[in-house]
């Protein structure tokens, strides 16, 4: 069974999606303008948009005409549908982002806000901004030892793996359940990732490294850090139980749900042996530093860069320091092993009947396959604190 850390109350936390959604809870009565979206990050060749859904708290009874405005005005970003109009009695409309034109040196964060010329009512306020990245596509030629790397994997397969490089169209199906929450979800997310050939090939064993969006997953997998972290009810509590680490951290790094961060998640050391055989499967370590079968994602992220850095700080100035106080993908992301199906129950949900549901119907064994005409990839992911495993279907289309 899977290990499960007790660290204070475990509540539960729903996955959210980006941006800030509208809470029952409010006592408000503010109008918020909410701006949400599934998708955070794009590439500076993208075709399809971030399509940013704009949302009232409470319908109006007159139309309003919402004007936005990027942080940035040297023409690296578009939008679309600008101004955002939302008619009387409904309460969303859709604003859509693209890349524009400029060069684009390093990953870039953006944010999208009401232009400075739009006045809106007392009652009506931006509950906070959208932020997305940016990322720029540097494609090298490949060298004369690489194309020969390529060619004698062709010779020996029929493969050429030449389609599989450069910026490369993903297409991944996502089936779980909601982090701590167990509503299932299954949901189809199309993409792009950034893929090259590894210094470490031979022409016996070409290998292949993703290092932007691997797996197509990299939007889903902050949410999923989110919700377990600056979303979750642990981080939220200023209640007297509340843990005060996760607000120490917060502070002392300036993280937060609606922090402008940069995420990225890279995969090395997919493997193409003899007859189209793959193997991406590698190692990692779980909750405890204990070694597990996982496939083994790196992830850059801007807020654990700053807590490297005052990490020793915090922890020589309090008592105790919580262990899951961290922002480090790592420590909460793909954490349980994957070799076999290790979920458990999902504690207190019933049927309509009352019986126990049981939540491990998502894992499925680990494989790939290659050919011409798409490049699959199947495996299971699970976090620390999920009760099942959430099971993802890359499949890529080759370039022309």
């Amino acid at each position: 069974m899977k290990k499960i850390l007790f660290f204070g109350c475990i509540a539960a936390a729903l996955l959210s999606i980006a941006g800030c959604e509208p809470s029952g809870n409010d006592d408000s009565m503010t109008n918020y303008i909410y701006l949400s979206s599934d998708k955070t990050s794009m590439f500076e060749i993208d075709n399809e948009p971030i399509v940013v859904e704009v949302m009232l708290r409470n319908a109006l009874a007159e139309d309003v005409e919402l004007t936005f405005a990027v942080n940035d005005d040297s023409g690296i970003v578009r939008l679309e549908d600008n101004p955002v109009l939302i008619p009387a009695g409904e309460k969303t409309g859709y604003l859509k982002i693209y890349p524009g034109s400029g060069d684009l040196a390093a990953t870039t964060n953006y944010s999208i806000s009401l232009d400075a010329s739009v006045e809106l009512t007392a009652d009506l306020e931006l509950k906070a901004p959208f932020t997305f990245a940016l990322v720029p596509v540097n494609v090298e030629p490949l060298t004369d030892a690489q194309n020969e790397i390529i060619a004698a994997y062709k010779e020996t397969t029929g493969i050429d793996l030449s389609k599989y490089l450069g910026v490369v169209n993903v297409s991944t199906v996502l089936t779980g359940v909601t982090v701590d929450s167990y509503v299932p979800f299954n949901k189809t997310v199309s993409g792009k990732t950034l893929i090259e050939l590894s210094e470490e090939s031979t022409a016996e064993l070409p290998i292949l490294t993703m290092t932007a969006n691997a797996m197509g997953i990299e939007n889903h997998m902050y949410q999923v850090l989110k919700a377990l972290t600056v979303e979750s009810e642990d981080w939220l509590s200023e209640e007297d139980w509340a843990d005060p680490c996760y607000g120490i951290l917060k502070n002392a790094i300036n993280w937060g749900s609606n922090s402008t961060e940069t995420f990225s998640i890279a995969l090395d050391g997919i493997a193409f042996g003899a007859e189209g055989a793959v193997e991406f499967v590698g190692t990692g370590e779980d909750q405890y530093g204990d070694e597990i079968a996982v496939v083994p994602f790196s992830y850059e992220f801007s807020a654990y860069e700053r807590e490297k850095e005052v990490i020793e700080t915090l922890m020589n100035n309090v008592e105790y320091w919580t262990e899951t106080a961290t922002a480090n993908p790592a420590y909460h992301l793909n954490c349980t092993g994957i070799t076999e199906d290790d979920a458990i129950y999902a504690y207190g949900e019933e049927d309509e009947e009352g019986n126990e549901i049981y939540a491990g119907e998502t894992w499925v064994k680990a494989s790939a396959s290659v050919s011409n005409d798409s490049l699959v990839f199947t495996f299971c992911t699970a976090t620390g604190m999920d009760e099942d495993y959430t099971r993802v279907v890359a499949t890529y289309t080759p370039n022309n």
